[in-house]
């Protein structure tokens, strides 16, 4: 009998071993998260669409985008996926075949040491304070810089974080193109971002330059059929300061020069600046503002319709917070300089106001 129990506590304590030894053995598990957002927007004014991303409809209930993510870490390594599925991916994604479903990042990173890692694949632009998924602005509505700022980078990027400073840099494709065989030119964007990341404030100071997006020259059926003329130096600022529990101001100030390789009359400038103040009423309200200044007025005919006007945007905005369930109820008043915004008769004005109502979603 005690030899049974002796070989039972043997082959119980090697099991126990042995399983301790595969728990140790298997990488960690994958993360997945996700988000999703829609809206209702009707335009006082009369104007089916205005010249900003992602609301451009009139008297319609729209489905934003569903976004689905998952990260997985691996000692030095680790990778992050990033999908989105409907319109606003599709926006995201213009130089891509036009589908609703796009990836939207998919990032490989390499942490060389705790202080420096390697980046590459598709990540989000470090141009500008608002960012592509609606959970991660409180404003629903995008601004001007957003819209007609860089959108995506394709490529590899280093950063070097030494305590409350952090310096990138970074080479990629055409800014906007996964693929540069798309582009057909062997030409790079060259990006770089210096940073100060404190208790209460942060301040960001980025550059990008290079091939000028979403500027090729298409055929009728959309395929590039030559690379852009264009290229674009943008430099940005962007800073936050908290002031207490309640109150928080963003600010963002951007300027893209334009040069045209084979005619330097079509050279162009703009600039934007943007305040961001929010204010915190209770833990399931807070009011948002956004006050922007767009001066397009030397501007390329890259811009399309803004060029050679200034716009001022007034945007108000209530977050109403319910479990991971946001309300945005939004109103919002645009004001060119000049008649830009074409009504439903297609008449022009200069002004365009409409409201919006819209969830977000994150799980």
């Amino acid at each position: 009998m005690k030899k049974v129990i002796t070989i039972f506590a043997l082959v119980l304590t090697t099991s126990l071993a042995f399983a301790q030894d595969g728990e140790t053995a298997v990488s960690p598990s994958t993360t997945f998260a996700g988000s999703a957002d829609a809206y209702y927007k009707y335009a006082f004014s009369g104007i089916s669409s205005g010249y900003t991303s992602f609301t451009n409809s009139n008297n319609s209930f729209e489905l934003g985008m569903a976004s689905i993510e998952a990260s997985h870490k691996w000692k030095k390594v680790s990778v992050f996926v990033d999908l989105g599925f409907g319109g606003r991916a599709k926006e995201f994604t213009y130089n891509d075949n036009a589908y609703t479903f796009m990836i939207k990042q998919l990032t490989f990173t390499y942490d060389v040491s705790d202080s420096f890692k390697i980046v590459a694949g598709t990540f989000g632009t470090h141009i500008g304070y608002e960012l592509l998924d609606a959970v991660d602005n409180k404003n629903y509505s995008m601004s001007y810089a957003f819209t007609y700022g860089p959108f995506y980078n394709t490529g590899v990027k280093a950063q070097y974080t030494s305590g409350k400073f952090s310096f990138m840099a970074g080479v990629t494709n055409p800014t906007d193109f996964k693929s540069a065989i798309e582009t057909q030119t062997n030409s790079k964007t060259y990006i770089g971002q210096v940073a100060y990341v404190g208790e209460t404030g942060s301040a960001y100071l980025n550059i990008s330059s290079g091939l000028e997006n979403g500027s090729p020259l298409r055929d009728s059926f959309g395929k590039i059929i030559a690379s852009s003329d264009e290229n674009r130096t943008q430099f940005d600022f962007v800073g936050t300061k908290k002031f207490g529990d309640k109150f928080a101001v963003g600010f963002n100030a951007t300027y893209a020069d334009t040069n045209n390789n084979i005619d330097s009359s079509l050279d162009g400038k703009w600039y934007s600046l943007v305040l961001y103040p929010s204010y915190t009423i209770s833990s399931s309200v807070l009011l948002a503002y956004r006050l922007e200044y767009m001066d397009s007025k030397d501007a390329t005919a890259s811009l399309g319709t803004i060029a050679g006007s200034s716009i001022i945007g007034n945007t108000l905005s209530l977050n109403y917070k319910v479990g991971n369930m946001t309300i945005i109820p939004e109103i919002r008043i645009d004001s060119a300089s000049n008649d830009i915004f074409v009504t439903n008769d297609d008449s022009f004005k200069g002004v365009n106001t409409y409201a919006l109502v819209a969830a977000t979603y994150t799980f």
